[in-house]
C-alpha cells in the first residue's frame, strides 16, 4: 500500500485469508477460526504477494520462451545439438567466482560473522561480548555444503531432515517416543485438493492456478502398531493389555542385543540415547511447493492457513544419553551446528522419573498396559503443546520483525538451566568437553537467531564420520538442556 488517501483503506483489505471453506465431503472436528493468525502490519499480505509471484512468474515464463525460441534458432542454422558456446555456463559461473572474494565479509581481513554483531548474554547489564575462538573458517565461502535440518519448509522433507541421518537406538527407533506414532508418519484429516476459496481464485479470464499447480493423494500411515492404533482409538479395555514397546521391538526384529547390553552397563559408552526428544513439527509435506499439504490433521483449527513455517529439532538433558548421526562424504573437513543452549529443562520430558542415564538402559520401553497408555497420551498432550510453542514463537519473531529486516539484536543465552557440559565425539573418541563457558566461548553469532558451533575443522580429514553428542551425566545439573536444528558438514 503506497502513500496517499487510500493507504488507509488498502492496509484494511491486505489480509483477506479465511481458515476453512464448507465442502459437502468433510466436516473439521475442530472449530475453524475466523481468520488466519500472524498478520504483521508491515507485511505486504498475501494480495501484494500473490501480485509480485505472478509477475516473476511471468518473466521467467517468458526468458523460458525466449531461450527456447534461440534454441531453435540456433539448431535450424547449424543443427543439433546447439554449440557449447551457446549454452553452457562455466564462464558465468567462472566470473561469480572471481567476484566473491570481493564481497565483505568472506576473504582478505573478514571472517564469516564479523561484520555483524557477535553473540551476547541475554543479561545486557555485563553487555560481555563472545569469544570468537570458533567462529567459522572463510574458506565455507568457496566450498559446496551439504546439511539436515529440522527447520522447514524444505523441499523433500523426509530425506533433508536431521533424522536421515541419526543413527537409531537399540530398539530401531529413530525417536524413542515410545509407540506414539510421530509426526512425520501421522496422514491428514482429508485429501487435497482445497476447494478452491473465493479469496484466491481469480476473476475470468485471467490464468488460475489451482488449475496448472495440481495435487497429490496422501494416504493414511499404515504401518500403525496395534498399540498406536488402540491409543488414538481410545479404548480403555484394550489399553490394560497393551505390550510393551520393548516386546514390540522384539517381536519387529529390531533389537540390537549388543547395543542394549552396552547401555545397561555403561552409561558412557557411544550408542545412541533412549532419552533424546526428537520434534518433527507441524504434520505432512511441508515442503514449500504450490500443492504441499501441510498441517492437515483432525485437531488444526485453521487448515485453509496454509503457512509452512517449521522449527523441530532434537533435545535431550544428561539423562537422555548420547545422540548419534552418520555423517557421510566430509570432503573438506568441516562439521558444524546450529544449536539452541537457551532452552530450559521442559523440553526433554521424555526423562520425566528418571534418576539414571538412559533409565538404567531401559529407557520407557518397559512400561506396558495401563502405564504405557497414560504415558502415550502425556506423549500425545506433548506434542500439540510443542507445536502451540512452536507456532507462538515464529509469530514472536514476526511481531519482533522490522520493515527493513531481521533485527540483529539482544541474542540467546548460552544456556538459561544453570552451568553443564557439554560434550561431543568423532569416530568413538570424544573431542571436547565444554562447560558453559568454554562452549559460550566457541558459540558463534552469525545472523539473527543463527547461533553456530563448530565441531571439525580440519581440512586433513575426509570420508565417513559418527559424530555423537551429549549433555554430560558428570555434572550434578541434570537439568542442562540443549537442543540441535541444522547440521552441516562441507
Amino acid at each position: 500500500c503506497g502513500p496517499g488517501g487510500a493507504a488507509a483503506l488498502c492496509k484494511a483489505n491486505e489480509y483477506d485469508g479465511k481458515c476453512w471453506v464448507e465442502r459437502e465431503d468433510f466436516t473439521p472436528e475442530a472449530k475453524q477460526g475466523e481468520g488466519v493468525g500472524g498478520a504483521a502490519k508491515w507485511h505486504p499480505g498475501p494480495k501484494v504477494h500473490r501480485g509480485r509471484g505472478r509477475a516473476l512468474a511471468l518473466s521467467v515464463l517468458f526468458m523460458l520462451q525466449h531461450a527456447l525460441d534461440k534454441w531453435e534458432e540456433l539448431g535450424t542454422e547449424s543443427g543439433y545439438p546447439v554449440a557449447e558456446e551457446h549454452w553452457h555456463v562455466t564462464d558465468f559461473y567462472n566470473g561469480i567466482k572471481e567476484k566473491v572474494p570481493t564481497v565483505e565479509g568472506c576473504y582478505e581481513s573478514y571472517r564469516i560473522g564479523q561484520k555483524r554483531r557477535g553473540l551476547r548474554e541475554t543479561n545486557q547489564t555485563e553487555a560481555r561480548r563472545l569469544d570468537l575462538e570458533g567462529t567459522w573458517p572463510n574458506r565455507l565461502c568457496n566450498i559446496p555444503m551439504q546439511g539436515r535440518s529440522l527447520w522447514g519448509p524444505r523441499v523433500n522433507p523426509l530425506e533433508s531432515s536431521l533424522l536421515s541421518i541419526i543413527k537409531p537406538n537399540a530398539y530401531g527407533d529413530l525417536d524413542p517416543n515410545i509407540g506414539n506414532n510421530p509426526a512425520y508418519m501421522r496422514g491428514p484429516a482429508y485429501f487435497p485438493p482445497d476447494i478452491a476459496a473465493p479469496w484466491s481464485t481469480p476473476p475470468e479470464p485471467e490464468v488460475n492456478p489451482w488449475e496448472i499447480a495440481g495435487s497429490r493423494r496422501l494416504l493414511v500411515n499404515s504401518h500403525f502398531s496395534n498399540a498406536q492404533q488402540i491409543i488414538y482409538s481410545g479404548n480403555s479395555s484394550e489399553s490394560q493389555a497393551l505390550p510393551s514397546a520393548e516386546e514390540e521391538a522384539i517381536a519387529r526384529g529390531t533389537v540390537n542385543v549388543t547395543a542394549l547390553r552396552m547401555l545397561a552397563d555403561d552409561p558412557d559408552a557411544i550408542v545412541p540415547g533412549l532419552g533424546i526428544r526428537v520434534k518433527w513439527g507441524r504434520p505432512g509435506v511441508c515442503d514449500g511447493t504450490t500443492h504441499s499439504w501441510c498441517q492437515k490433521g483432525k485437531g488444526n483449527g485453521c487448515l485453509h492457513q496454509g503457512t509452512q513455517d517449521n522449527r523441530g529439532d532434537i533435545c535431550f538433558n544428561p539423562l537422555s544419553g548420547w545422540v548419534v548421526f552418520d555423517v557421510k562424504n566430509v570432503k573438506h573437513g568441516f562439521i558444524g551446528a546450529r544449536m539452541e543452549a537457551w532452552r530450559g529443562d521442559k523440553e526433554v520430558e521424555i526423562t520425566s522419573g528418571w534418576t539414571e542415564v538412559n533409565n538404567g538402559g531401559k529407557g520407557n520401553y518397559q512400561k506396558e498396559g495401563l502405564e504405557r497408555h497414560l504415558l502415550q497420551k502425556e506423549q500425545q498432550k506433548r506434542d500439540l503443546r510443542y507445536l502451540e510453542e512452536m507456532t507462538a514463537r515464529i509469530e514472536e519473531d514476526i511481531l519482533l520483525d522490522d520493515p527493513i529486516g531481521r533485527r540483529l539484536g539482544n541474542g540467546q543465552s548460552c544456556g538459561s538451566t544453570g552451568d553443564y557440559i557439554f560434550e561431543f565425539a568423532i569416530n568413538g573418541k570424544i573431542v571436547a568437553s565444554w562447560d558453559k563457558n568454554a562452549f559460550c566461548a566457541h558459540y558463534t553469532r552469525t545472523g539473527y537467531n543463527l547461533d553456530f558451533i563448530k565441531l571439525m575443522d580440519d581440512e586433513g580429514m575426509t570420508g565417513d564420520f559418527e559424530l555423537a553428542m551429549r549433555m554430560s551425566p558428570a555434572h550434578s545439573n541434570k537439568k542442562g538442556t540443549m537442543c540441535i536444528t541444522h547440521l552441516y558438514w562441507a
